[in-house]
């Protein structure tokens, strides 16, 4: 068999392999969760308890040209809660998706799973701007990214957080 006789849909991306454009999706995730927890970290946020961590979902389908990593779908999971109202808290997960070989689609994708956009499209990412290490301008991305999920998340906490003072029956929920 020749390179031509390969399936470009199996054949990974910018002369990568799956695997080694699966391991470009977790180090996207790993710049993601790094550049989370340096935010959260600022005094702005000490009223919200956030943890961040990885989170491989079998069950989340990917995007139309993209697919999901054999290990499980390459996800981080933010929970917020209020460090006052224990009934206020909010869930969010952000996936990189990496593309299918022959796929016309950027290399690496970044959604925001259930976002109010009409895609949750937060970040498209081509291979060489990860591999073989995140460049500068891909870091100062996904600091913008990650600053303005924060931004949303901490809005939609003090939404909940009204919620809960003006009606202390309800039970929280989780509101994404």
């Amino acid at each position: 068999m020749s390179p031509d006789d390969v399936d470009p849909l199996l054949a990974g991306r910018a002369g990568l392999g799956y695997a080694e454009l699966d391991d470009c999706a977790r180090r996207l995730r790993d710049l993601l969760v790094t550049t989370a927890e340096r935010q959260i970290g600022r005094p702005l946020l000490h009223e919200f308890a956030i943890d961040v961590y990885t989170d491989p979902v079998l069950r989340l389908s990917p995007p139309a040209g993209y697919r999901r990593p054999a290990a499980g779908a390459v996800s981080v999971r933010v929970v917020v809660q209020s460090r006052t109202s224990s009934a206020a808290r909010l869930g969010l997960r952000v996936t990189v998706w990496p593309a299918l070989g022959g796929a016309d689609v950027v290399d690496l994708l970044v959604v925001r799973e259930g976002a109010a956009a009409p895609d949750g499209h937060l970040l498209e990412v081509r291979v060489d701007e990860v591999h073989p290490q995140p460049s500068e301008s891909l870091q100062r991305r996904v600091s913008d990214v990650v600053a303005r999920q924060v931004a949303l998340v901490v809005s939609d906490l003090n939404i909940a957080m009204q919620r809960n003072l003006a009606n202390p029956d309800w039970d929280g929920g989780e509101l994404g």
